[in-house]
């Protein structure tokens, strides 16, 4: 990242952990004390001199209720606060809001047709990650390149399949995916190598003493109460890996 965006991405986060702790009635030292650090430290995060550890991000962003992304000043938009309004709509009316998000969607990758303002990323078609039960993969080499409006880091970009991700994540997105063999916090959104079943999975990601619990955000139940989409567990004997971290994920825009 360079100097002017991280300089950018600092200003955006000092100025929105102090509008966000005062709209929840917080002083800096109330806040700081059920963060569980001291509110000297959160006056230089507030005062844009220092960012947080991941772990106090994750527990700043819970209580003040938006996003780590929105609260590292990443996004314009509170998903927090979105999902709450729409969550309160009846379902007719979370169809409507639904089918017209992705019609803003399509239209605003439809006015980017112009290949040169993209940016390609190459994804892996045969080592899908499943946000499902879990997807075969391979050692094939064949890519395929899809588009983006962003220029975005990573290591490896993979297309998502299934529904248990939902509704953060969706079918037919792209996963960026940064190289990382351990977990920054219990539940992170992590690719996952089943080496004992050959398959790979894009769950969040808990670690216990004999092994590694694998979850979806999707808790949809069938008739009987059963999750259609249940836990895996990965007994560290069986010699699961963190192939990474989930970092970003979208839509590929469609070239004319």
């Amino acid at each position: 990242m360079n100097v002017k965006k991280e300089n950018y991405l600092m200003a955006n986060f000092s100025e929105r952990l102090k509008e966000l702790r005062k709209e929840k009635g917080f002083t800096q030292k109330e806040l700081a004390k059920r963060i569980g650090f001291s509110y000297q430290n959160l006056q230089k995060y507030e005062k844009g001199t220092a960012r947080p550890l991941n772990k106090n991000l994750v527990k700043l962003s819970k209580i003040l209720g938006v996003s780590t992304s929105y609260l590292l000043g990443e996004e314009k938009t509170n998903t927090s606060e979105l999902d709450k309004i729409v969550s309160q709509l009846h379902e007719s009316r979370q169809d409507n809001t639904l089918a017209y998000a992705k019609k803003q969607l399509i239209e605003q990758n439809e006015e980017i047709n112009d290949i040169n303002q993209l940016f390609p990323y190459e994804v892996v078609e045969e080592q899908a990650l499943s946000a499902g039960l879990g997807e075969g993969y391979t050692d094939s080499s064949n890519k395929e390149i899809v588009y983006w409006d962003r220029d975005f880091d990573y290591d490896y970009a993979i297309f998502i399949k299934g529904e248990s991700m939902e509704p953060d994540f969706y079918s037919g997105e792209v996963a960026l995916i940064k190289k990382q063999d351990t977990i920054d916090y219990p539940g992170q959104v992590c690719a996952v190598d089943d080496t004992e079943r050959g398959k790979a999975y894009l769950k969040c990601v808990s670690v216990i003493n004999n092994g590694m619990w694998l979850q979806s955000l999707n808790d949809t139940r069938d008739e009987d109460g059963n999750k259609l989409f249940p836990d895996i567990f990965l007994p560290f004997e069986e010699n699961p890996r963190i192939i990474g971290v989930v970092k970003e994920h979208f839509f590929p825009v469609q070239i004319r």
